[in-house]
């Protein structure tokens, strides 16, 4: 997987990854970009391999192919802001969470293979401020009472409205 070039790819990334279907005028209205250059952009993203297609979200039990990691990080603390500011831009990270004990930040990472998931941790690892990384991969989800929830809720207001 070919990596992001700058960071206006990294913010066009994460808006297709949050809703592929969103508009290119959209898009380039939230990246204060022409719309020819977001055609542009996204269509140099797909021929170097960075987008290899678009896909619609399905249920979390659909989402087996995907490779799933936590990643901690720890990082100087003075850094910490723009650490996770910069994580936001990586469409790879699907949630950022404070927590106490050694690590800093813990992330669940999604990816479609372990490789991407080593990759972005090399490129982390990089960051200015990011001291140390440590990543568990997800062998097996027994049970996931917040998925269950999410699609108890989603139930509960269809049925409402």
């Amino acid at each position: 997987m070919t990596r992001a070039q700058d960071a206006i790819d990294r913010e066009l990334l994460a808006l297709l990854s949050t809703n592929a279907r969103m508009s290119t005028s959209e898009i380039a209205r939230r990246l204060q970009l022409a719309r020819s250059t977001v055609n542009e952009r996204i269509l140099r993203l797909e021929k170097s391999g960075v987008i290899v297609g678009y896909r619609a979200m399905l249920t979390p039990d659909s989402d087996a192919m995907q490779t799933r990691a936590y990643l901690q990080l720890d990082v100087v603390q003075s850094k910490c802001r723009g650490i996770v500011h910069a994580l936001g831009g990586y469409p790879e990270i699907q949630e950022c969470m404070t927590v106490s004990g050694t690590h800093t930040l813990m992330c669940f990472v999604t990816a479609p293979c372990a490789e991407d998931i080593d990759a972005l941790v090399d490129e982390l690892a990089g960051l200015d401020g990011v001291r140390q990384t440590q990543v568990t991969i997800v062998l097996c989800t027994k049970f996931d009472r917040h998925a269950r929830q999410d699609m108890c809720a989603a139930k509960h207001l269809t049925l409402a409205s």
